[in-house]
């Protein structure tokens, strides 16, 4: 069980941090197959189709669709010498079965088309955690039923999730997204003890329950688990990103011995580093197929229009909790308003991916306008919550994410550099036309009542982390300790012993304040380089460095593999590649001035970019090294 105790008697240093962190801001398928696959089904019992079979029909069963010689499993990840050399045919799927367990099935599903089958399985997961989350949480309004407490009349909710999710693994893997914006609104009490109450997030819960589903079938089924690896399968499918991996874990576990408050520490330990990374493994085993990528983009996507709703109904109808210091942005569910753009940097681009891709298909083949209009306006909302965000981090990081996945769309070399060329023309000349203002605009964006803008204050933060650094280099402070170190203040009870303290009240020689007196409890650097050096030290950021560059050179030899291929199939993945590369790409650049990583629900999103990268490559057969040519 992954989670972090709270007591509700009592107000950690854990709690405090957390709350100021969410509220601070610096500036106020077709297959011809009839069924789905249970647990335990062999893989071999499914029928792959071949590379020049019709598109998708819909209508059509999510179940294990594969081209052709693509892989089905991680033992067919690793390049044609090294199988070879294992004497295992490429396209083996990783475990065979052998007599299988009579399927699970209910008949009055079996009644139902495959579309509407898992449509109903999907409705279902999300129905009954929904409840589950929201019937009996304080958070929501006190209530009693029976004189029960109220965890344990929500508590048929979750057994139906789990026994879907025992029905369907995949599904509820696929769905974990939709989970993921509500670890700061209200953490739901699974049960008590005294005057106790044991709280966990959403996606806590949800994990919780995948792992132990998970680890129930393994031990039911074993060998047969459709869902088993090996762990010389998880090498080949993770590939070169092992072992930055595991010295980024290493480095995250050395933070947390030392580190002052080591609660605190370890608090964030297990649901930024341990969670994220045991969702990601949960994915590379369960998420195998076109469709349960397809079912977890979808999910981010959903997530996202469901914070834009809250986000809107907020702004029009519950003005009065608003922030900034004019009472004029939105925050949905979360405690800061950049929190938004930031969880929209790992959305929107697959959805900006997938429309461009989209019109330039519909353009080019002719057919239909009307889904191209239907995705662009689910933008509206989206893009309207953003501008009432006032999150500039994510009106410079989306815009780039756009222009890189536009690029990338286009096949014609010309045609890009010619538009390169305009693009910069238009923006070195707009920059000069418009200098002033331009200047003007950084200088008074989000200023305080003092007059000092947000990249003023960021700037001597920076500052502050680079001086932290350079006391802490090799370990750094620990995860979640930079308030310790940071400033005198009442949420780190260590910091009042802790000297010297880092922040810059003052511009260096003068008696101008720089603006951070007026926020001491900042709880991070708003630069996630800085913010993963000193929490883990340089070995942690050398570790981070290496996946990101990892990250990309897979990427572009994923993009260069669905470009050269001519199976239709393989072609239809393009959307995700690179709304993949361009997600990454905005939480990079939004990243450069907030924290787009070491929070809970960002640090999954980022692992599980990692694991849609590694499963594209699975899917396009891509191989880790260039194949020998004869």
């Amino acid at each position: 069980m992954v989670g972090f105790f709270s007591f509700s008697n009592a107000q950690t240093f854990a709690e405090k941090r957390c709350w100021l962190m969410n509220n601070q801001d610096l500036a106020q398928s077709g297959t011809g197959v009839t069924h789905t696959p249970y647990p335990g089904a062999a893989e071999e019992a499914e029928t792959p189709v071949t590379a020049a079979a019709a598109p998708l029909a819909e209508g059509t069963s999510d179940t294990l669709v594969e081209v052709e010689n693509m892989p089905k499993g991680p033992a067919a990840s690793e390049d044609d010498g090294a199988a070879k050399a294992q004497g295992a045919p490429l396209n083996a799927a990783p475990n065979v079965a052998h007599d299988p367990p009579p399927p699970l099935s209910w008949r009055w599903l079996d009644r139902l088309s495959p579309f509407w089958h898992d449509r109903l399985i999907e409705a279902g997961l999300i129905l009954s955690m929904g409840l589950y989350y929201l019937v009996g949480n304080p958070h929501f309004g006190e209530g009693s039923f029976l004189h029960l407490p109220p965890y344990l009349y929500s508590l048929p909710f979750l057994v139906i999730f789990a026994v879907l999710t025992w029905y369907r693994l995949a599904f509820t893997v696929a769905l974990m997204p939709l989970a993921l914006p509500y670890y700061y609104l209200a953490p739901k009490a699974i049960f008590s003890l005294g005057t106790r109450n044991f709280e966990f997030s959403l996606a806590e819960i949800t994990l919780a329950v995948c792992v132990l589903v998970a680890l129930g079938q393994l031990l039911m089924y074993g060998k047969r688990w459709r869902y088993r690896l090996t762990w010389t399968q998880v090498r080949a499918y993770v590939g070169p990103f092992l072992m930055p991996i595991a010295v980024f874990f290493g480095a995250a576990l050395i933070s947390v011995g030392v580190a002052v408050e080591h609660q605190t520490a370890f608090r964030a330990f297990h649901e930024e580093i341990v969670a994220p990374l045991l969702y990601g493994l949960l994915a590379l085993c369960c998420l195998r197929t076109r469709q349960d990528l397809k079912r977890l983009l979808w999910a981010f996507l959903g997530s996202a229009m469901i914070i834009a709703l809250a986000g809107l109904i907020q702004y029009f109808f519950f003005a009065n909790q608003l922030q900034g210091a004019g009472a004029d942005r939105v925050h949905a569910m979360y405690g800061s308003a950049n929190s938004i753009g930031l969880f929209f940097d790992y959305a929107l681009p697959f959805g900006m991916a997938l429309l461009i891709l989209q019109v330039s298909k519909t353009s080019q083949e002719g057919g239909k306008w009307w889904p191209s209009l239907l995705l662009l306006a689910g933008f509206v909302p989206l893009v309207g919550v953003l501008v009432f965000s006032q999150s500039l981090g994510s009106a410079l990081a989306l815009p780039i994410a756009l222009l890189f996945i536009l690029a990338l769309s286009l096949r014609s070399r010309k045609t890009l550099l010619i538009g390169a060329g305009v693009l910069l023309v238009l923006g070195l000349g707009g920059g000069l036309l418009l200098r002033h203002q331009i200047a003007h605009f950084l200088a008074t964006w989000h200023d305080s009542s003092r007059g000092i803008s947000t990249i003023t204050k960021r700037y001597y933060l920076w500052q502050s982390a680079l001086h932290m650094i350079q006391h802490h280099p090799w370990f750094g402070v620990g995860m979640d300790n930079w308030l310790c170190y940071y400033s005198p203040n009442s949420v780190c009870p260590a910091s009042q012993t802790i000297y010297p303290h880092f922040w810059i009240p003052f511009v260096p020689g003068t008696h101008q304040l720089t603006g951070l007196s007026d926020e001491p409890t900042l709880s991070h650097p708003h630069d996630i380089f800085l913010h993963v050096w000193v929490s883990m030290g340089i070995f942690g950021l050398l570790a981070f460095v290496a996946v990101l560059a990892l990250f990309y050179w897979l990427f572009a030899r994923i993009v260069k593999t669905v470009r050269q291929s001519t199976h239709s199939q393989i072609a239809s993945l393009e959307w995700m590649v690179l709304g993949v590369g361009g997600a990454m790409l905005a939480a990079l650049c939004q990243g450069l001035i907030d924290s787009s990583f070491l929070e809970q629900d960002l640090a999954f999103c980022f692992w599980t970019l990692v694991a849609i990268l590694l499963i594209l490559r699975m899917l396009t057969n891509t191989p880790w090294r260039k194949r020998p040519t004869n």
